[in-house]
């Protein structure tokens, strides 16, 4: 199946580089297995027992683990974590190619398919940081999320404190606490399309939202393939969801990455982003109506995410040129997190969305400050 071979060319994908990988499953507490894709060590260093900081690493919306090495290995986080002597794990939340699996049902069930980043948040998270946990032997560690993979940070500390004990550090990277003035088309959903949500369920369906298959790839190929790598098609396809070219993107990769995105997630946490583009406001999902809501949450609107209940350092690295995580949805987090809560905050010039994953300067203006950060507090800890 395409979720199969997928799966062996994430992994085929590290080994190639020159680096030890392990595909393991997580189970979540409702029952969804998820994969997550594991670098012990660095290419260079013998295995050794002696004990590593740990660390998760959190793609974005639509994404897979595949995000932190896709790109050279000097220029992946994945790799350059694993060189610097850190056991890292890569994620993978429910609905994405590599975590479709489910202790009792079938993915062509409409059931499955019912859930937003509230579910990644409250039960995805838990198994994937618990199962580092239990691999590594250590009772807590660092992570650093991507886009939706701070929202599910963000999101879990604001309603459970006992989990903060398990996070070191938060390096959030494109952080989207709030989306009230993000643009791009997942605002154009929730602003023109959203008042529509039966037509919108309609036309996209209730289950998976834009289904990866062999077609996109090829699609991808003929766009983006050999012969046509500096096509402005492909680079327009990236550059028209995520904000302006930056001139950071190496195009000899862009096949690379198209074929990777959209790796799927549900209907239902694409109108979960949207409703909060519109209502401004850094919620649950909305069932889209009160006796709907009544049902889920005992109250007639979506519970509200208190980011100010947040305590785990939180470094964010956010740019004026990223459309989604926008720098007044920023300073909403700024002003919004307690006092001492954010250890650093890093304005980079002329990052767009993807640049925090793929851009060319990724490595030496983010990457490398993490790696230090995570040194430093390492070494002031007593084992």
């Amino acid at each position: 199946t395409v979720i199969d071979q997928l799966s062996i060319f994430q992994v085929e994908l590290i080994a190639n580089a020159g680096y030890p990988v392990q595909e393991i499953r997580a189970i979540t507490r409702d029952g969804c297995i998820l994969t997550m894709h594991r670098i012990p060590f660095g290419r260079n260093e013998v295995p050794s027992t002696a004990p590593r900081p740990s660390v998760l690493l959190q793609h974005g919306l639509l994404a897979t683990s595949a995000d932190w090495v896709l790109n050279l290995p000097e220029q992946s986080l994945g790799f350059q974590m694993a060189d610097a002597g850190f056991d890292v794990y890569l994620g993978n939340v429910r609905g994405n190619v590599y975590s479709r699996g489910h202790a009792n049902e079938t993915v062509d069930k409409r059931e499955y398919w019912r859930f937003s980043f509230d579910e990644m948040a409250q039960f995805d998270l838990e198994a994937m940081v618990d199962k580092a946990l239990s691999i590594s032997g250590t009772s807590h560690l660092h992570y650093v999320g991507y886009s939706q993979g701070t929202m599910m940070m963000f999101a879990r500390l604001a309603i459970d404190k006992d989990f903060g004990k398990k996070i070191k550090k938060f390096f959030a990277l494109a952080p989207v606490g709030a989306v009230a003035h993000a643009k791009g088309p997942i605002v154009t959903i929730g602003k023109e399309w959203l008042p529509e949500i039966e037509l919108f369920i309609k036309l996209l369906g209730e289950e998976e939202f834009l289904p990866t298959s062999f077609i996109q790839q090829f699609l991808t190929r003929a766009a983006c393939g050999a012969t046509s790598l500096t096509n402005p098609l492909c680079a327009n396809i990236l550059f028209a969801l995520v904000g302006p070219n930056t001139n950071q993107m190496n195009k000899t990769r862009l096949a690379a990455y198209l074929s990777h995105t959209p790796a799927g997630t549900s209907t239902q946490n694409i109108l979960h982003w949207a409703q909060m583009t519109r209502t401004g406001r850094t919620e649950m999902y909305d069932y889209g109506s009160e006796s709907a809501n009544l049902r889920y949450y005992g109250m007639t609107t979506p519970p509200q995410y208190d980011l100010s209940k947040v305590s785990v350092p939180t470094y964010l690295f956010h740019s004026p040129a990223d459309l989604l995580a926008d720098p007044d949805d920023v300073q909403y987090l700024l002003k919004t997190l307690p006092r001492g809560t954010v250890a650093e905050n890093v304005e980079l010039r002329d990052f767009n969305h993807i640049d925090f994953v793929y851009g060319l300067r990724a490595a030496t203006e983010i990457y490398e400050k993490i790696i230090r950060e995570i040194k430093d507090h390492e070494k002031n800890v007593v084992r």
